[in-house]
């Protein structure tokens, strides 16, 4: 574990956004939520988590429905970087399956982080405990992510951790490792 203390953390001096992506049930929602809760309990105050699950259900109230995913991760990078220019560590979790979509959130995203959560569609389609997967499989949805459309790896992901290899907890470890390089405190 890292011996970290809130003086470390200036957030005023290094907000940043920590984009989570990957395939559904790789593990998104499950390590930011977890990396919130490990930062708070160091005492960061200034973080921001928007899951992605929670984000798509508002941005229904703008008229974006689930098929509008590019328009979804332009408008969550806004989002972030409203809450970055307020000093803030933003974690944000989603599926932005297009590499154009990350690059795109990478420019215009003062300090921005890629954690790619890579994870077999089998193994992912084992943990979906809301069967979206056999949806998928059995033609019900159109453009889910792995199965009818393809998610496209970035070639510039600041961290890969194989949420299908390793378990939650050696996950989370190697995520708190990396802390001081996500956060630019090196």
């Amino acid at each position: 574990m890292i011996k970290l203390n809130k003086n470390d953390f200036d957030i005023s001096m290094h907000p940043v956004t920590i984009w989570f992506t990957g395939l559904s049930a790789s593990g998104k929602t499950t390590l930011s939520t977890k990396l919130y809760k490990d930062l708070k309990a160091l005492g960061v105050e200034n973080i921001v988590l928007l899951d992605g699950e929670s984000i798509r259900d508002e941005m229904k109230n703008y008229d974006f429905d689930n098929s509008s995913r590019e328009k979804i991760s332009y408008q969550k990078a806004i989002i972030a970087q409203k809450f970055n220019k307020e000093g803030n560590i933003v974690l944000v979790s989603g599926i932005t399956h297009k590499a154009k979509s990350r690059l795109h959130n990478r420019n215009n995203i003062d300090n921005y982080y890629e954690v790619y959560l890579k994870c077999d569609v089998n193994i992912c389609a084992e943990r979906d405990y809301k069967n979206q997967y056999i949806k998928a499989f059995a033609g019900e949805y159109d453009n889910f992510i792995g199965v009818t459309e393809k998610y496209e790896e970035s070639d510039i992901a600041d961290l890969t951790l194989y949420t299908g290899l390793k378990s939650l907890n050696e996950c989370s470890s190697l995520l708190l490792k990396n802390i001081n390089t996500l956060l630019g405190l090196d």
